[in-house]
């Protein structure tokens, strides 16, 4: 399988800096060679550079940095559509996860919108500028795909609705703000939470999952690694001390590998300042080999090693 991998430095989004050092602390623990032993035909097509914020000014404050954001995201957005075109499956690490904005944008230009969005986070982010309350633009980039936000979020790249809102299924939130609650209820949106999980289990979500996958040709699938457990997941920016199990995670990823035709994904977030004996830049490893439906894990690694 062709896969290409795209790094974003982009850390505009958010407050917290660090997660513009992830695409690169993700390849040195040898991602390529890891994918490849995985059996994937991993190509790495660099990273998409963002400006420093302290060369930039922030604009509309309800809007910050928006300008920069949207020109990572259009090139993000171009390389994506060209890597699925050409029958590749792109594999974008950011950075904040405003870049899903640019990566779901280039998958849909691609499939004439026509593809659903798995998104594993513990956050909504479907805010806008009017509800937000940080005006941090990864809490937005999800409501604009939907169409819901200003013109230079909801017509990124090309114009229009990227994401129809049936083909939405939200996995792990844990941190919703009230205008986000109100979203999901007002719009029908599938949001399948920490309590629903707790609550219903595994089960519940893979007939979620199932019916999603019949309903569309393609899935993009986008995770925030945040949705994990600070105990699996310490380098992230916001440190989850309720998340996703790394026994959930790997069989959340391993599900949709197995049953979903996948496009492509994004893996947003990391920040290695935070991490501790690499094993988030492992996990997110791991999370990408097993929803592109392949397999590498801490076994296939150890097993590995006594070749």
């Amino acid at each position: 399988m062709k896969t290409c991998i795209i790094g974003s430095t982009l850390d505009l989004g958010a407050e917290e800096l660090g997660v513009d050092k992830g695409p690169q602390a993700i390849r040195d623990r040898q991602l390529i060679d890891k994918l490849r032993g995985a059996g994937l035909d991993a190509v790495d097509m660099g990273d998409i550079v963002s400006t420093k914020r302290a060369l930039l000014e922030p604009g509309d404050p309800q809007l910050p940095y928006m300008a920069e954001i949207a020109s990572n995201c259009s090139q993000i957005a171009s390389k994506v559509e060209t890597c699925i075109k050409d029958g590749s499956k792109p594999v974008v690490i950011g950075g904040d996860h405003s870049v899903n904005l640019g990566a779901f944008s280039g998958a849909a230009a691609a499939t004439s919108n026509a593809m659903g969005m798995i998104y594993i986070d513990a956050h909504g982010d479907m805010n806008t500028p009017q509800s937000s309350l940080s005006h941090n633009i990864h809490g937005m980039h999800l409501a604009s795909l939907m169409g819901f936000g200003p013109a230079v979020m909801t017509n990124l790249y090309q114009p229009g609705t990227k994401l129809a809102k049936e083909n939405l299924v939200h996995i792990a939130a844990s941190d919703l703000d009230q205008a986000e609650i109100e979203l999901i209820k007002q719009e029908n949106l599938q949001a399948f939470t920490m309590l629903d999980l707790l609550k219903d289990g595994l089960g519940s979500l893979f007939s979620i999952i199932d019916n999603l996958c019949k309903r569309v040709d393609q899935i993009w699938v986008s995770v925030d690694l945040d949705a994990i457990d600070t105990v699996y997941a310490p380098g992230v920016g916001i440190p989850n001390q309720g998340g996703l199990t790394y026994r959930e995670i790997s069989a959340i990823t391993g599900y949709i590998g197995q049953n979903c035709n996948v496009a492509g994904l994004d893996v947003v977030e990391y920040n290695p300042n935070f991490d501790q004996d690499h094993k988030t830049a492992e996990l997110a490893i791991e999370i990408i080999a097993k929803i592109l439906g392949t397999n590498y894990s801490w076994y296939t690694n150890y097993m590995a090693r006594q070749r």
